[in-house]
């Protein structure tokens, strides 16, 4: 996070604010009129990927130019894979080289994207889970050796004793295709 901390707000834009306690960027999608719901850095710290309401996941490129302003662009944005108007609730970078995008929501679903897409991207790689009347409020990831393991949490059963958790294996291999 190259020293950054970051906000998702409900005005629809991300800031991100230095160690000191300080906004040195805000990120907005131009014509995007509604809030963010969560965001994810990757561990270099120069990508981020934004979680909006209408069921969207933007990704950014983080620069942190020499005088300690910070340049951002927008490299995509990935849609199709949730139901349009329901919120997200979170994203995750995945894979050794964190290639692919995890996303997660309202809608019940867990959707696999690829992290280097670049413009306008109209369905995921993959939709892992699809349990249209069962939100899924937290996603964790573990990389193991040839396998990542996810791990969901979520549903309207929820109550006293908490509520269910799937876990699903992710084959992130190269002789996979992913």
């Amino acid at each position: 996070s190259q020293g950054l901390l970051g906000a998702a707000l409900s005005d629809g834009t991300l800031r991100l604010i230095n160690g000191r306690g300080v906004c040195v960027s805000v990120l907005s999608l131009p014509g995007c009129q509604s809030h963010l719901t969560a965001f994810s850095w990757d561990s270099t710290g120069t990508r981020l990927a934004t979680c909006v309401a209408t069921g969207h996941v933007i990704l950014w490129t983080i620069v942190k130019m020499h005088n300690s302003q910070i340049k951002a662009a927008c490299n995509a944005v990935l849609a199709g894979g949730h139901q349009p108007g329901r919120p997200l609730f979170g994203a995750s970078y995945l894979g050794e080289k964190e290639e692919i995008i995890v996303s997660w929501g309202m809608d019940g679903r867990i959707c696999l994207w690829d992290s280097m897409s670049h413009g306008e991207i109209q369905a995921p790689m993959s939709t892992l889970v699809e349990k249209l009347e069962y939100p899924i409020y937290a996603v964790d990831t573990h990389a193991g050796e040839s396998v990542t393991r996810i791990a969901a949490a979520g549903g309207r059963e929820a109550g006293f004793l908490g509520m269910p958790l799937y876990i699903y294996d992710v084959d992130c291999s190269k002789e996979t295709g992913r």
